[in-house]
C-alpha cells in the first residue's frame, strides 16, 4: 500500500497544479487511419470507448479514444483539425533567415535577428525560436588558454613576488594597450557558440566574429601606479612604413622614449608590460636598459594579473554613459574624433580612489594565483 500511495503522489500534484500540466509537452498523435478505425467500430458495430480499448487499441488511453470519438464530427478523415489562435507569423523562409545569420554571425544580438525578421514578431518569439533550433547564447570566454606550462610560470611569478608589501606594490608602474570600439565594450559579448568549441577555435587560431562590418575604433595606451600616478590617455596611430600600417615596436619605442623618463624618475619605480611581441623587441628592451629602468618579470596569458585591465572595463562602461549617442553615429572621421575625445574626458574623470584600490588588490591575486597553481584567478 505504501508503495502505492508514492507512486500516486506525482499524479495527484500535477492536478492540484495545472501550470504543470500546462508545461508538460504534448504526446504523439494517433494516426489518421487509426483515428478512423475507432470512429468506424463505434459507428458500425455500436462498441463503446472501453471495449474499444480493450479489445482493438489496448495500448492507447482510455482518455484519448473518448476525445477521438468526441471530435469525429470535426474531423476529416481522421486529419487533426487545426489549432486555435492566431497563424504562424514568421514563414519557413523567415525561420532560415534567422538560421543562416546565427551560422555566420554567432555573436549576432537578437535585436539584429528581429531587424532580419522586419520586426514581425518580438524578442521572446526569436527567443523560442532558436531553442527550437537546438540553439542557445553561452557567456563569450574572454580569458586567454591556458597550458600547463603557461600555469607554471604564472606560479612562478607569484612566488616570486609573494614577499611584496602594498607600500612594494604602489611603486609599480602598470601599462598596457587597448582598443576602444564605437558601442561595443562596456557589456559582456555572448555567443551561441558553446563554450567548448570557443576553446577549440580559440587553439586553432580561429577569431570569433564581435559584431558585423567594422567599427570605428581607436587604440590607447595609458599607465598608473598605487602611488597615485598616472598618464594621459595616449592616442596610439599605426606605422605608415609598416606593411599592415599597424602599432609596430618602433610606435611603441617612440612612446617610451617620450614618456618614461618623466614618468618613473623614482628610482624605486618598477615598469610592467606584458609579453607583446612590440614590447619584447630587441630595441625596446635596450631601451629600457639604456633607461635604467627595474622592468618586472611577466608571466605569459595574464591579464587577470594587471589591474589596469580593470581601468578599460570602467573606461569603456563611462564612455557609453557620457555619450551614449556614439552607438548610433556613422562610421566617419567626426565619429572618432568624438570617440577619442569621450575616451581622454573618461579617463581623466577616474578618480585617485580607482588607482590606490586597485593597486591593493595585488596582493590578493597572487595569493589566489598560487592557490589555484598558476591557473585562472577570480580576477
Amino acid at each position: 500500500m505504501r508503495s502505492q500511495s508514492f507512486r500516486l503522489l506525482p499524479l495527484f500534484s500535477l492536478l492540484l497544479n495545472p501550470l504543470l500540466l500546462a508545461s508538460m509537452p504534448r504526446g504523439p498523435e494517433i494516426a489518421p487511419h487509426i483515428r478512423e478505425r475507432i470512429c468506424e467500430l463505434k459507428r458500425s458495430a455500436k462498441w463503446g470507448a472501453k471495449r474499444i480499448q480493450k479489445y482493438a487499441f489496448p495500448d492507447i488511453p482510455l482518455s484519448t479514444i473518448h476525445y477521438t470519438l468526441r471530435q469525429d464530427a470535426k474531423r476529416c478523415h481522421g486529419v487533426s483539425i487545426a489549432r486555435s489562435g492566431a497563424p504562424r507569423k514568421l514563414t519557413e523562409e523567415d525561420r532560415d533567415r534567422v538560421y543562416d545569420a546565427i551560422q555566420n554571425n554567432p555573436s549576432i544580438t537578437r535585436e539584429d535577428l528581429l531587424a532580419k525578421v522586419d520586426y514581425k514578431v518580438k524578442a521572446f518569439s526569436i527567443w523560442r525560436l532558436t531553442h527550437e533550433m537546438g540553439l542557445r547564447k553561452w557567456r563569450k570566454m574572454d580569458r586567454p588558454y591556458l597550458t600547463p606550462i603557461h600555469a607554471t610560470k604564472r606560479l612562478n611569478w607569484a612566488l616570486t613576488y609573494r614577499h611584496f608589501t602594498p607600500e612594494d606594490w604602489k611603486r609599480v608602474f602598470w601599462s598596457d594597450e587597448t582598443t576602444i570600439e564605437r558601442g561595443q565594450g562596456a557589456r559582456k559579448e555572448w555567443t551561441f557558440v558553446p563554450p567548448k568549441r570557443q576553446l577549440e577555435e580559440r587553439n586553432q587560431g580561429v577569431q570569433m566574429t564581435l559584431s558585423e562590418g567594422k567599427q570605428t575604433k581607436q587604440m590607447f595606451w595609458a599607465c598608473f601606479s598605487g602611488a597615485p600616478r598616472k598618464t594621459g590617455l595616449i592616442p596610439l596611430h599605426g606605422d605608415p612604413n609598416a606593411t599592415r600600417k599597424g602599432i609596430t615596436k618602433e610606435v611603441i619605442y617612440d612612446l617610451y622614449q617620450r614618456i618614461l623618463p618623466t614618468l618613473l624618475a623614482n628610482e624605486d619605480a618598477i615598469f610592467q608590460h606584458d609579453n607583446a611581441p612590440t614590447h619584447t623587441a630587441y630595441i625596446i628592451q635596450g631601451l629600457l636598459r639604456e633607461m635604467n629602468l627595474y622592468l618586472m618579470d611577466w608571466p605569459p596569458y595574464s591579464p587577470d594579473l594587471n589591474p589596469i585591465e580593470n581601468l578599460w572595463a570602467l573606461l569603456k562602461a563611462d564612455i557609453l554613459k557620457l555619450r551614449p549617442w556614439l552607438r548610433d553615429l556613422p562610421n566617419n572621421e567626426n565619429t572618432l574624433a568624438e570617440l577619442v575625445d569621450a575616451a581622454q574626458e573618461a579617463w581623466e574623470e577616474l578618480t585617485i580612489g580607482h588607482f590606490v584600490n586597485l593597486a591593493e588588490t595585488m596582493p590578493h591575486r597572487v595569493e589566489e594565483v598560487i592557490k589555484y597553481e598558476g591557473w585562472h584567478t577570480s580576477y
